[in-house]
């Protein structure tokens, strides 16, 4: 009996070798990217004591790999290398492996991007590999890194064993380049002192400092990879209202077209990519996020106020279309992302062959002429314009066949026999609050958004804020633990900020006054702003990545308190955490778009129009339409108006229109 138990154990070990099943410490973990490495030869861990003791106990050094699970670079990497049993063998041997979802840990992945550049001087991303000693030191960053070398890098199997080796042998010098390291992103993180007085001329400064990387012939900032850059065209927009800067207008506008027209937006089921590899929008990488659409909607809702043009009202609706039939939950909450890749293959669901679209078009009734020219017109040719013989959809121009919302439809049916990409079904509290903040915009569209946002901020409050405290993100199903970030307080405050601009409904207000208070308590230490709360050192800064920096969010929210609940103390604090980033607002405003709206909120005055909510509900529309640029709604008891800045109420009538020529007379 004892020889055939031996036998089938032996058996088993074989098999689970020969067939590439492991099992690592990742197995327990509730974050679907971790889950999707669960099973790598890698012996990967957590972010944790579990961790960090081992390498302690082993004096090994930390191998670090950030991604999330819709990352097409994620995918390919662990392809390649982690799943490579001969590379995993060799980080298993030399290293302790760790494993971080960026969207569970934003803080950790932030801090080590930062890192990153300081090591390489230009941005990072994903997949984020970081070498770090056993006390955490990192000595070492690079992006993606090929299994073998190639093209001058590096490759794993060569860098795995020469780092390993040199740790091993010759700690000391590594020591003393992490030391320089950490010397370093210590001196960067410092705040250099100084007083922004420019005053609103750096506006038209900042204009000109875009100007300069504008792309004049295809829309965006910069030659490539291009990414939306949502809060730099929120704040072009914004310096228009400000003062009528034409050419500011001019880049907002043009680039809200080209998205549009391009590959970065799904022509056939609506909705943005993340972003384009190529200078002319034309070849994005197909992760669908949902904070990258939430902060375009608002775009293009007032876009669509100041043009009146249908189709930027037409992205807003098949956008949320598009999020809510993918990502929303029965109870009205979202899921984070959608992957890039279809059973491996990227943008498999999005491209189309020729023969078969125009096949499926004569088969709906379209001559072979008109389906050509629809073709032709969503630049679905017979050579494919993405990969071989595929296409990826397309405008060719600003003037659509009339037919072409039938061909949308037939080209729509024939995605729905493929397999849809990967969904990850975290709900994260700050994106979701994006979300709730773009539909309560939205509803200047349509009145519809408006309960649909009321529900999800409902369901969002009661999922994530359990007995006063917030949480920053949970696997859809399950319970949330994990206590909240800097930017889920902020990015929640400030679409309750909106809920309550947009109904004024007084408790939307008392939500986004306790969550700033709850903000600047948990986050706000020795007068610098941290990005969590867990023990874990990172400073928050004011730099807009891939989305608004939360730190900048937060600032905007305690400037609209000030106003909104008469609080002198949030406006102190909202001057304060500015102060300390001024030198850097002054030598590049458009580096930072969101602090820099906040300093110029600061500067020309943020007014409040006052009157009872019935008196502010019946003239909503002549309110929005208000050109000054800074202008908050506050409800009150009384039927008079006020207009009211910071220091005093300097406008008092019963004549809506005697408080409008007050206020644009500022």
């Amino acid at each position: 009996m004892r020889f055939f138990t031996i036998f089938f154990l032996l058996a088993a070990i074989l098999f689970a070798s020969a067939s590439g099943s492991y099992t690592n410490h990742l197995i327990d973990e509730e974050s679907p990217y971790l889950q999707q490495h669960a099973h790598n030869p890698v012996d990967w861990y957590p972010w944790g004591e579990e961790a960090f003791e081992k390498a302690k106990r082993e004096h090994k050094p930390i191998f670090l790999s950030i991604g999330y699970s819709t990352c097409h670079w994620c995918h390919v990497m662990e392809e390649e290398s982690f799943e490579n049993e001969e590379i995993a063998e060799l980080i298993n041997r030399w290293f302790v492996a760790v494993k971080v979802d960026r969207e569970q840990m934003p803080h950790l992945d932030r801090h080590f991007q930062r890192i990153y550049s300081i090591l390489n001087r230009r941005g990072g991303g994903w997949p984020l590999t970081i070498f770090l000693t056993e006390d955490l030191k990192p000595f070492f960053a690079a992006t993606y890194i090929p299994p073998v070398d190639s093209y001058g890098v590096k490759g794993m199997k060569s860098l795995i064993p020469a780092l390993g080796k040199m740790y091993a042998t010759n700690r000391e010098a590594l020591y003393k380049r992490a030391a320089a390291v950490e010397a370093l992103a210590k001196r960067t993180a410092k705040l250099p002192k100084g007083e922004l007085k420019e005053g609103l001329k750096i506006a038209d400064r900042a204009v000109d400092k875009i100007w300069d990387y504008y792309d004049k012939l295809y829309g965006g900032f910069g030659e490539r990879p291009k990414f939306p850059e949502s809060s730099r065209i929120s704040l072009l927009l914004d310096i228009y209202r400000l003062n009528g800067n034409e050419k500011a207008k001019m880049m907002a506008l043009q680039t809200l077209d080209s998205m549009q027209r391009s590959g970065l937006y799904d022509q056939i089921d609506g909705a943005f990519f993340r972003y384009c590899v190529d200078r002319r929008w034309r070849m994005p990488h197909f992760e669908k996020m949902l904070y990258t659409n939430a902060e375009l909607i608002p775009l293009y809702v007032e876009a669509w106020k100041m043009t009146k043009k249908g189709r930027y009202k037409e992205v807003v609706e098949e956008t949320i279309a598009e999020i809510d039939r993918r990502f929303r939950t029965k109870d009205g909450l979202y899921f984070s992302a959608g992957d890039a890749d279809t059973n491996g293959e990227e943008g498999g669901y999005f491209l189309y062959r020729y023969d078969e679209a125009l096949k499926r078009l004569l088969a709906a009734g379209f001559t072979k002429k008109r389906a050509q020219e629809v073709l032709k017109f969503l630049d679905i040719s017979e050579d494919g314009n993405f990969d071989t013989e595929y296409s990826h959809a397309r405008r060719v121009s600003n003037k659509p066949p009339y037919d072409l919302q039938k061909a949308l439809k037939v080209l729509k049916k024939m995605r729905e026999k493929r397999d849809y990409p990967f969904i990850d079904k975290k709900i994260i509290t700050a994106w979701n609050a994006m979300m709730i903040k773009a539909l309560f915009i939205a509803s200047a569209v349509d009145e519809k958004y408006l309960e649909e946002a009321k529900e999800s901020y409902r369901s969002l409050m009661n999922m994530m804020k359990r007995d006063g405290e917030l949480y920053h993100q949970v696997l859809y199903g399950k319970t949330p633990t994990q206590k909240g970030l800097l930017e889920d307080y902020s990015f929640f405050a400030d679409a309750a900020i909106t809920a309550y601009e947009t109904t004024l409904e007084k408790e939307y207000l008392e939500d986004a006054a306790i969550l700033a208070k709850s903000a600047v308590e948990k986050f706000y230490k020795n007068g610098r702003w941290m990005l969590s709360n867990d023990g874990f050192e990172s400073f928050a800064d004011i730099s807009d990545g891939y989305y608004r920096s939360p730190l900048s969010v937060m600032v905007n929210n305690l400037i609209s308190l000030a106003l909104l609940k008469s609080s002198f103390k949030d406006l102190s604090l909202a001057e304060r955490s500015l102060e300390g980033f001024a030198k850097l607002i002054e030598m590049s405003p458009d580096a930072y778009p969101e602090a820099l709206l906040g300093y110029l909120r600061l500067k020309k005055g943020v007014v409040a129009i006052k009157s009872s909510r019935k008196n502010l509900k019946k003239y909503y529309e002549e309110i929005e339409k208000i050109e000054y640029p800074f202008l908050l709604k506050s409800a009150t008891e009384d039927d008079v108006w006020l207009a009211c800045d910071f220091k005093s109420c300097f406008a008092y009538s019963k004549s809506f229109e005697s408080i409008v020529k007050a206020i644009e007379k500022r």
